[in-house]
């Protein structure tokens, strides 16, 4: 079977801290052959991958939520860096106002190496899930979101696999292996030890795996829609208390909770932390009792 594997390489928001880089999340999915992409790209995000161990030249696409600098600052150290190890790309970035993306890529002079910079546009608006990219393996999507600029949503999903179940071949009379399975693919219905047998009689389907990543925004019903049923959200959780006749544009931590329990996510990461909490031991105790959900360190790998 597949694995995606999550690592968070940062998790603070607005303002890095000792303990916290910015915004950066690097997806590895990992079935007949490796895909690299990331969503949002903060301040130092290179030193980041380096840190952990990341190979920066497998990375083929970038999501930005939006283009505030915490997001997307380290976009052109990433491509330099790339180039100076002899990659040239393509890197697709995908985002709002997609135009700003090269820019970012290349604002300083001289570039090192030559890496080819894609851009590609995330709409900003409406209600509608739409499909950004589609391969025969997954697919990601975005959504418009609620922030104080133009800002998706980003969901990461593995299409449905199906594999004959060797069990249920076995109870059929078929063997391991062998050219039965070749007719049973190609929509044949066998005759074997006098039962009809079709591909349908042998198969297992697995659903497959959906990663949410939020982005900066509060809770609004498109956050909810592309969120459903998630394996793993990845939140925005700038505060940990509600903010009172404040609009910071945030989620806080109870509408998350209300919100994960409410769109049955499976497990949630909480991230985007404000610089104000700077007691670990504090916010384990006010997320207490939610085993369903983890606030993240810079480096938190998680495993799907």
């Amino acid at each position: 079977m597949s694995k995606i594997r999550i690592t968070i390489l940062g998790t603070a928001a607005g303002v890095p801290t000792k303990q916290r880089a910015h915004s950066a999340i690097y997806l590895s999915y990992a079935d007949a052959k490796e895909y690299v992409c990331m969503f949002d790209c903060g301040e130092g995000t290179q030193r980041q991958m380096l840190k952990a161990g990341l190979n920066l030249l497998k990375v083929e696409d970038l999501f930005i939520t939006h283009w505030h600098g915490d997001h997307c600052l380290g976009i052109p150290g990433l491509i330099d860096t790339i180039g100076f190890e002899g990659g040239c790309g393509p890197i697709n970035i995908y985002s709002p106002e997609a135009k700003r993306s090269k820019r970012c890529a290349n604002f300083i002079n001289h570039t090192m190496g030559k890496v080819k910079v894609l851009s590609h546009r995330s709409a900003s608006f409406g209600n509608r899930i739409r499909c950004l990219l589609k391969t025969d393996r997954f697919q990601v999507v975005s959504i418009p979101v609620k922030h104080s600029i133009p800002t998706v949503a980003y969901a990461f999903l593995e299409k449905e696999k199906i594999t004959i179940d060797p069990q249920k071949a076995l109870e059929f009379g078929l063997p391991k292996k062998g050219l039965i399975y070749k007719d049973l693919e190609a929509g044949k219905t066998l005759n074997v030890k006098g039962k009809q047998v079709r591909l349908s009689d042998v198969q297992t389907k697995y659903k497959g795996k959906k990663v949410v990543y939020s982005g900066d925004t509060v809770i609004c019903d498109n956050l909810k829609k592309i969120s459903n049923g998630a394996d793993l959200l990845i939140q925005d959780c700038t505060y940990f208390e509600k903010q009172e006749g404040k609009s910071h544009k945030h989620a806080c931590f109870p509408e998350v909770v209300q919100m994960v329990k409410e769109c049955n996510v499976k497990k949630t990461v909480l991230i985007h932390i404000s610089r104000k909490y700077q007691d670990m031991g504090a916010l384990k105790k006010m997320i207490f009792g939610h085993d369903d959900m983890v606030i993240a360190e810079d480096f938190l790998v998680v495993d799907i």
